[in-house]
């Protein structure tokens, strides 16, 4: 019994690694985006950026349906060595950007709390072959500014 656990202690202990800067558009499908409870068209892709020292953001748009995002949702996260596991990140929100496109120089951030949630792909086996399986998002960030857009952004998204 005290054999089994051994390596799960030891990979709880150690820390998470700084992973190198990313800064990419990642396409996929957007599988729910909710503003306060309410549903809003969003878009089928998102900008994933990763400093490398624990801090990823993730920013997307949103818009009336008809294919042209009208404003820019950036959800911003820091990392934390003890939410990292072999499936994915665990990433704590910190704030939440909402602009309009018409208006570009009206970003503003919010404090938020919440989390997101990225799992990893993990290498599945259909028969002899390894097959990867898809990247999911799923954030949950509560802004509690008095004054803020909204109160409760909800997005999950594949790719």
């Amino acid at each position: 019994m005290m054999r089994a656990m051994l390596p799960l202690v030891l990979l709880a202990a150690n820390p998470a690694q700084a992973n190198p800067p990313v800064d990419e558009t990642k396409s996929g499908a957007c599988l729910e985006l909710k503003l306060d409870g309410r549903l809003a068209p969003c878009n089928g892709d998102f900008r994933f950026v990763d400093d490398g020292r624990g801090e990823i953001s993730f920013v997307t748009g949103y818009g009336d349906g008809r294919g042209t995002p009208k404003t820019v949702l950036a959800l911003f996260t820091a990392q934390a060595p003890d939410m990292e596991n072999a499936y994915g990140y665990a990433l704590r929100l910190t704030n939440v950007t909402l602009m309009t496109y018409d208006k570009p120089d009206s970003q503003r951030m919010w404090k938020a709390a919440g989390l997101c949630f990225m799992v990893k792909p993990n290498p599945v086996r259909a028969g002899a072959k390894a097959v990867r399986q898809d990247i999911v998002v799923m954030c949950s960030a509560t802004l509690a500014e008095p004054g803020a857009p909204v109160g409760r952004v909800d997005w999950k998204f594949v790719f």
